[in-house]
């Protein structure tokens, strides 16, 4: 299959969960919920605990003056917010927003609310933002730029014998290396458009995950070819990626003699044209033997 234009779709607007206690009516709180409605978030319903972390991708704390007990003298915004350190261990990209606006004056708090936010503070960490916006309007527009910001898209992918991925440059070559191949195995290739508004690194390491060899061949692309090889290597993991990725030159353009790529899991070779798709298949048959 070629993959020329590749299709893809956006993630969808996370779910957020919502933490809180459905008994408490505050303004502040009410307004929170209303405002993240109206920018298109869905949310849980109020007052339930976090049971799995993979349905939302991030929460969103309110932590007024007030302390309400739920039980043994805990309230739930504690419940919530130790139930959401728990869900970080099991989805690492889950993200925590606390919101404190910043026109509250805490200085006549509960004392045990004074505690529960020091306790809040002193536990911060990279996956947490805390939030002093004064209106929940600029909070609530800074959880959707954060949020975008890791927003990323998905792409169609199959699970393949052989990624094969080239420069347009060098389509009519890669095609050639495909026919040869995809009667013997599985073959995906992916045709790299110039100025295209797809990712194309994101989409190969999404592809390559699912693909047991990743070939990246090129003939006369040797300077695209070169920093690609290098950028995906670093972007699905470098010595750590699960299998090794072939870097695979065209010896009829003679400069591609000089074209070499050493990292650990990648293998860089220069061949005559009418041997590529040979060498491909041994190296293919020599990693299934392993597997």
């Amino acid at each position: 299959m070629n993959y020329g234009n590749t299709s893809s779709k956006m993630i969808i607007t996370p779910k957020i969960f919502l933490a809180g206690d459905a008994n408490v009516k505050s303004a502040e709180a009410q307004r929170l919920r209303i405002t993240l409605e109206r920018a298109g978030f869905a949310m849980n319903d109020p007052g339930i605990l976090l049971s799995d972390p993979m349905e939302y991708s991030c929460s969103v704390h309110f932590i007024g003056k007030n302390f309400i007990e739920a039980s043994n003298g805990t309230s739930m915004d504690e419940i919530h917010f130790n139930s959401v350190q728990e869900a970080v261990k099991q989805n690492p990209k889950f993200k925590t927003f606390i919101w404190m606006p910043g026109e509250t004056d805490y200085s006549d708090a509960d004392k045990k609310q004074l505690e529960f936010i020091e306790r809040v503070q002193n536990r911060l960490s990279n996956h947490m933002i805390l939030s002093r916006a004064p209106s929940a309007i600029q909070f609530v527009e800074d959880v959707r730029l954060i949020i975008e910001q890791h927003a990323k898209k998905i792409y169609e992918t199959e699970p393949a014998d052989i990624f094969l991925i080239c420069n347009q440059v060098d389509e009519k070559e890669a095609l050639r290396i495909q026919t040869m191949l995809s009667g013997i195995v599985n073959l995906v290739k992916l045709v790299i458009v110039q100025d295209s508004d797809i990712d194309y690194e994101e989409y190969s390491a999404q592809q390559m995950n699912v693909s047991k060899l990743p070939v990246i061949y090129y003939k006369n692309a040797s300077d695209w070819a070169l920093p690609f090889v290098q950028q995906i290597w670093k972007r699905v993991g470098g010595a750590s990626y699960r299998t090794p990725i072939l870097f695979a030159g065209d010896a009829s353009v003679p400069a591609n003699e000089k074209i070499n790529f050493k990292a650990p899991r990648v293998t860089s070779f220069v061949l005559p044209p009418e041997l590529i798709p040979l060498e491909i298949k041994v190296q293919y048959d020599a990693l299934s033997e392993k597997s």
